[in-house]
């Protein structure tokens, strides 16, 4: 039986939770490795900071309590030359009996939801995930895993820096890699599987979990060099070059560029197919961010330009501790941070291993209450939640006793 153990003091900052309604954002571009954030929007521009005001900026704690066993949350400020940025840290003990860590998403890859509205019954944190496609299929842009229903999209190369807890029950930050094998053509290269877009001259594979295919849009509106084979029940039913309206994905389906349409050519109805998704490690659960903050005590992020807000997840080596971040940005009150400051403040943190997950908008932390219901932390950028592709959750179940 799951109960959920919640701190005996309110959130008393935390506004009402209220799920905005999904919508699609199309006129904005797809995030790339030099994008900071989902929605694409240009972050304000961090001034230069003489040497004789810099410092470190000076925290000052506005609550702190603990969520759950092993489960404790603070918020802060931090106040220097450039301003006053407001976040949201949640340290993790992954050793406290009862505390797990998992991916949430919705039923379809190729959707996004409220975290709110994807967190189960024992979770007593909830921050967002993975980049996405914002303005097209929806879909997040590298490699998830859940404990429930395993792996649910991936990339071979190109969107790889990872957060994972193996089997064993150790928290990683490093580089993750999906891998695609065709039993029966095995020399077939398929490189993305369950991917916003697949690559130029390239295969891509598609399973349930993705949801339905519409039209062109998983090879960007190209509708010439393209092609679409059909699997169902391990067997070849259809290899066509014209892309239907919508397909709903029931067993997989392979798609084509340009070279990788033309392997697919060689397919034939009634051949049978079946494929085999693994990762490069060893993995229970799993999401992918943008770029490492931190790797081995060594600071990566140099950007110190652009100011967004921002989700991130370090690893306290010496502690053993988890460190979910959230920090505001965008309004008058926070003006967020830049990549290198969130550099700064995980190494002040004692983290040795850091990953910088989607931002801007996307950025929310949701608390669970005494009633059940859960409140939002952190101030929405948007004003509201946003919809998004996955996300983190803690999760809390009393240990049996007897």
């Amino acid at each position: 039986m799951r109960r959920v153990l919640t701190a005996g003091v309110a959130l008393v900052s935390a506004a009402v939770l209220t799920v905005a309604p999904s919508y699609a954002d199309r006129d904005r571009p797809v995030p790339n490795h030099h994008s900071q954030t989902s929605d694409g929007v240009r972050g304000e521009r961090a001034l230069p900071v003489p040497w004789a005001r810099r410092g470190p900026d000076v925290w000052t704690t506005l609550q702190v309590y603990p969520v759950a066993p092993g489960v404790v949350f603070e918020q802060f400020t931090l106040t220097g030359a450039r301003g006053v940025t407001r976040g949201q840290l949640v340290r993790i003990d992954p050793a406290t009996p009862g505390v797990g860590l998992d991916l949430v998403s919705g039923r379809n890859v190729a959707s996004r939801h409220a975290v709110a509205d994807m967190m189960d019954p024992n979770a007593v944190v909830g921050v967002n995930g993975d980049f996405f496609d914002i303005r097209d299929t929806e879909a997040p842009l590298g490699v998830a895993k859940d404990r429930q229903r395993g792996i649910l999209n991936g990339v071979e190369s190109g969107w790889n820096s990872a957060f994972w807890i193996d089997t064993a029950g150790v928290a990683h930050i490093g580089d993750l890699y999906a891998d695609a094998v065709l039993r029966q053509r095995r020399r077939l290269d398929v490189t993305t599987v369950n991917s916003p877009s697949v690559r130029p001259g390239q295969v891509g594979l598609y399973t349930r979990r993705w949801g339905t295919l519409e039209k062109y849009r998983v090879v960007d509106g190209q509708r010439r060099g393209v092609r679409m084979v059909v699997v169902r029940h391990g067997r070849v039913v259809s290899n066509r070059s014209p892309f239907p309206k919508a397909l709903r994905v029931r067993d997989l389906v392979l798609v084509g560029r340009g070279a990788g349409a033309g392997q697919l050519a060689t397919l034939r109805s009634g051949q049978r197919l079946r494929a085999d998704v693994s990762l490069s490690q060893d993995v229970a659960m799993a999401v992918t961010g943008n770029e490492f903050i931190l790797r081995d005590g060594k600071r990566l992020s140099k950007d110190d330009v652009d100011v967004h807000p921002r989700t991130a997840i370090g690893i306290d080596r010496d502690t053993g501790q988890l460190l979910l971040l959230v920090v505001d940005g965008r309004q008058a009150f926070s003006r967020g941070y830049t990549m290198k400051e969130l550099a700064k403040l995980f190494e002040r943190l004692g983290a040795e291993d850091a990953l910088n997950l989607d931002g801007g908008g996307s950025s929310i932390m949701l608390l669970r209450q005494l009633d059940g219901s859960l409140a939002v932390a952190n101030s929405p950028s948007d004003g509201h939640p946003r919809p998004v592709a996955n996300g983190l959750e803690v999760t809390y179940d009393v240990p049996a006793t007897g």
